[in-house]
């Protein structure tokens, strides 16, 4: 039996060197590979690349996915983790870690847990996924903590750990109002959302961030304008994600990071996974009662004007196909409930039997309207 692989890199901030290329071709000889990406598909082999040193050489993200139990992210962050000391509670030295470069601020954090085989599918395909989550290095560049958070409830949540004892890290704020990539990021690692929702209570504001966002025009508001024109001619002329990043390294350098508001709530993973549940719990609630309210409002309408609806299952059938077969032959259990205990309650059975008296040789549809409950004769 065969096994699916993906993986791919992608370049944000600018392309990937010629001569980097070269270095990108030797780590595959099947991948599809050009200045901004690299991709390749395995089903009986793996890949054997030096993804520390592919990032290093000009690519910025990774993604390596594998129905065996692999989901993993790495992301080069030119200037480091721009608040190691916030940033520690979230990394370990094993499933995250985060590299430091031999030269320079820089590193790459990379994220790894353990999960049994096909333990979970994802709703989307892996390319589609790796666009959401590129916004995740600007995020982290920024300071927000949210990412990082969420990769170690990952890993917490993930099959080597007991949730009885494993214990969530320091609770971000704004954990409650997930960005797009973030949102991206725990459908990759299977992050339900009674969970998050769970997670969440207690989180401070997203308004406690409000004033990174003064903290940064003041500090631009000091700089020289040698320094703002250099910044803004470096922006015309490269890519902007470079400039953004190089500017927030010297922003932090320049001054005491403002940290990302955090609540050391200290919840083991068991008894997130127990409030998670009562939200799924009163979520179910709300979808079923939704559902009744929906199928009452539709009942109503078939009362209303049943003509109608015996017409429309005389057009489907009409289609000759066994959807549409199934179609008019739940509208007729529908139109039987909608005229329960009326003195028209037969006229569903009675449409049933016609229908088949029209159509005597399709057995599907005499088919689709006995699973449906109608004694066809």
């Amino acid at each position: 039996m065969s096994e699916y692989q993906w993986i791919a890199f992608r370049a944000i901030d600018a392309p990937v060197s010629p001569a980097n290329l070269e270095y990108m071709h030797k780590q595959s000889s099947r991948a599809e590979i050009t200045p901004w990406s690299f991709e390749n598909t395995y089903t009986y082999s793996d890949f054997r690349g030096n993804v520390l040193e592919m990032l290093r050489r000009g690519y910025d993200f990774h993604l390596h996915y594998a129905d065996f139990g692999i989901r993993k992210l790495a992301i080069r962050l030119p200037w480091g983790l721009p608040d190691p000391a916030a940033a520690k509670p979230y990394v370990n030295k094993r499933e995250i870690t985060f590299v430091k470069d031999p030269a320079g601020p820089g590193g790459i954090l990379e994220i790894q847990p353990f999960y049994e085989p096909d333990s979970f599918e994802l709703d989307m395909n892996c390319e589609d996924l790796l666009e959401e989550l590129l916004p995740l290095r600007d995020e982290l560049q920024g300071g927000d903590l949210r990412p990082l958070y969420l990769m170690s409830l990952a890993v917490a949540c993930d099959a080597e750990h007991d949730p009885e004892e494993a214990v969530e890290g320091p609770v971000p704020a704004g954990l409650d109002e997930l960005t797009d990539a973030q949102e991206a990021l725990a459908e990759f690692y299977g992050l339900s959302d009674s969970l998050l929702k769970a997670a969440a209570e207690g989180c401070p504001p997203k308004s406690a961030i409000g004033k990174l966002g003064q903290s940064h025009a003041a500090w631009l508001g000091q700089q020289t304008d040698a320094a703002k024109n250099a910044w803004l001619l470096k922006l015309m002329l490269d890519d902007g994600a470079a400039v953004r990043s190089e500017l927030l390294f010297k922003y932090r350098s320049d001054q005491p990071a403002t940290t990302w508001p955090v609540a050391a709530l200290g919840r083991t993973i068991a008894k997130l996974e127990a409030v998670a549940e009562l939200h799924s719990q009163a979520a179910r609630r709300e979808a079923d009662a939704k559902a009744a309210r929906v199928r009452a409002e539709r009942l109503t309408a078939i009362a209303k004007n049943p003509e109608k609806f015996l017409r429309e299952t005389e057009r489907l059938v009409a289609v000759r196909s066994s959807h549409e077969y199934a179609e008019a032959a739940k509208l007729l259990a529908d139109l039987r409930d909608a005229l329960s205990g009326t003195d028209r309650e037969g006229l569903a059975e009675q449409q049933a039997r016609k229908l088949k008296e029209m159509n005597p040789t399709l057995r599907l549809l005499a088919a689709a309207l006995r699973k449906e409950g109608f004694a066809l004769k």
